[in-house]
């Protein structure tokens, strides 16, 4: 079983005491750390201490797990707020923007509100990277992967840990001219493990099967 070290997960999250975890909790647990390994611009923000807010667009999956996962001093000394946001102006004010599989008909509606900003914009669609999302999550055989779209996220400011992109599938977006081309690297795959310290270890996710909650 391989085992990366990643600094994406907080310690107050746990793999249910038995080191597995349900999708949405690793998930969400996931998503607020991507805050810790994305650099926004100064202009993202209208002041120093204006937090950074992750906003989810359209069905909520995570119930309180997203609320859960995040400490009370937030990180990169900005506290980190949630937000449940429906399609219109206001997805501009976001910093990461978790778009629900019910939009999935309105994609390119979203992408074109975001244009100009510097969202970070993250979903599970099929194919969501290749037509311009950022990052997606992706579930094989229980285990969670990531595929980035590393020229969206550039040409709109954003640069990337190469800590998280080691970790990640690279896509190239449809209208590159390159076919939709995925790097050859497989993704890594992550769960959680229970650690006293903010660097926790993934292993290949064992998640918790919904029937057994």
């Amino acid at each position: 079983m391989l085992a990366v070290w990643l600094l994406i997960v907080n310690p107050y999250i746990t793999a249910a005491q038995e080191n597995a975890v349900g999708e949405y909790e690793l998930k969400a647990a996931i998503l607020y750390n991507l805050t810790n390994f994305v650099e926004w611009p100064g202009s993202a923000y209208p002041d120093s201490n204006a937090p950074t807010l992750i906003c989810v667009l359209g069905r909520d999956p995570f119930g309180g797990a997203l609320t859960n996962s995040i400490p009370k001093e937030g990180g990169k000394g900005r506290p980190v707020v949630v937000h449940r946001v429906q399609p219109g102006k206001d997805i501009r004010d976001c910093h990461v923007l978790y778009i629900s599989s019910s939009e999935r008909k309105a994609v390119g509606q979203i992408f074109s509100t975001l244009k100009g900003t510097n969202v970070l914009t993250v979903g599970e669609l099929s194919q969501f990277a290749l037509n311009g999302g950022m990052i997606q999550f992706t579930l094989i055989d229980k285990q969670v992967q990531f595929e980035i779209n590393l020229d969206a996220a550039s040409d709109v400011g954003l640069k990337i840990s190469s800590r998280l992109l080691a970790l990640a599938r690279i896509v190239h977006p449809q209208s590159s001219g390159l076919g939709g081309e995925r790097l050859s690297r497989p993704a890594q795959s992550l769960e959680l493990v229970n650690s006293p310290f903010p660097f926790s270890e993934f292993r290949t996710p064992t998640l918790a099967n919904r029937d057994e909650k």
